[in-house]
């Protein structure tokens, strides 16, 4: 007598899966045993990987891409998410896109604020005519809001009292008498080529301001790589 008999074999599971990672796209299956208690035996089960994409079309990188990295290459670094996008609060799109290297000015009487991306040299341009009582002020603070001292005194400082009255600028805490000029007796006036340059640190801000009856022509010129 011949009796047939059947194995119950047990239940597969099997999965297609598909990339598609435009331009091209790569299907491979993966099949894993359903042993009893459900639970996957890695030893046994065959563990599949990708497959490399077979021929694929890569889209070249856009002209125009190419073009706006070489010129602002700073755009294209990675953001800290503690640090701001630009340097200059409210800033426009020039601002925000200008080179590592930069200039800004404080032109008239007014107030202005950057924090220094990474660490860096600033330099300040300064002309302060006036003629009566006028000021200008620079202060370095730390990031956690507490201003720089020099010799107990703010970063820049100038105080005119008039058009002909000896009044130096100071910088560091430290007068500069060659910010003043003698144009005749008892007549001094501002040189119109002061420059002056520290160091910043990143994450530290620069104030600078101007006020009084400071004229119009009057400016302080911010340039380095650090905004």
């Amino acid at each position: 007598m011949f009796v047939a008999g059947f194995m119950v074999l047990p239940e597969l599971f099997a999965a297609k899966i598909e990339f598609d990672i435009f331009p091209a796209t790569t299907t491979f299956n993966v099949e894993r045993l359903n042993p009893e208690g459900g639970a996957v035996d890695l030893e046994s089960s065959q563990q599949t990987s990708a497959s490399e994409v077979p021929n694929p079309n890569v889209t070249p990188v856009p002209g125009f891409i190419s073009t706006i990295a070489a010129e602002f290459p700073h755009i294209f670094t990675l953001p800290k998410s503690s640090q701001p996008v630009s340097s200059v609060p409210n800033a426009t799109i020039p601002e925000v896109m200008r080179p590592p290297f930069s200039e800004t000015a404080l032109e008239g009487k007014g107030e202005k604020e950057l924090v220094a991306l990474r660490d860096g040299q600033v330099t300040l341009k300064i002309l302060l005519s006036t003629y009566t009582d006028a000021s200008m002020e620079a202060h370095l603070y730390e990031a956690d809001g507490s201003e720089v001292w020099f010799k107990g005194s703010s970063l820049l400082s100038w105080h005119r009292l008039d058009d002909k009255t000896y009044t130096p600028l100071q910088f560091k805490g430290t007068a500069d008498p060659s910010s003043m000029q003698l144009a005749k007796a008892g007549d001094y006036s501002p040189k119109d080529d002061l420059s002056y340059s520290f160091d910043i640190k990143e994450g530290q801000k620069l104030v600078i301001k101007t006020s009084g009856n400071a004229e119009s022509k009057s400016y302080i010129k911010v340039s380095g790589s650090a905004f």
